[in-house]
């Protein structure tokens, strides 16, 4: 199975932030659409970070509550770990337990053009199962 797969089921829409945006506007876009996280991405798509849940929980944990006025940038993983259309779920799995990750976004030609999480891979392989 492939990444391509995963999307297919359950869609491209790909949730993204500015690295200029508040927390507190990407923790509304968090709850709004009930994701665990957000693709920080340049002008063009390409990604320069991403922004999850327990990124939001860290900032809070260092700085407090006025946290919630700082910008994406200053909280966001750099540091992003992407995947391709054509990327095994397999390896994928393997990828996000050795890093602890639970969201990787899916790029290509450098844009973002979808996201997979931990669940969606579990669920897509249960199913085959």
């Amino acid at each position: 199975m492939r990444v391509e797969e995963v999307l297919a089921g359950k869609g491209d829409v790909v949730h993204c932030v500015s690295p200029g945006h508040s927390l507190h506007e990407a923790a509304v876009l968090l709850q709004d659409n009930n994701i665990g996280a957000l693709v920080c991405t340049d002008p063009t798509g390409g990604v320069i970070g991403i922004l999850s849940e327990r990124d939001l929980a860290r900032a809070v944990a260092r700085h407090g509550w006025d946290s919630i006025d700082m910008s994406v940038a200053e909280v966001m993983t750099r540091d992003v770990i992407t995947c391709r259309m054509e990327d095994e779920v397999d390896y994928l799995l393997t990828v996000m337990t050795e890093t602890r990750c639970r969201h990787i976004p899916v790029v290509r030609d450098g844009v973002v053009v979808g996201m997979v999480s931990i669940g969606d891979l579990v669920k897509l392989k249960a199913a085959s199962e």
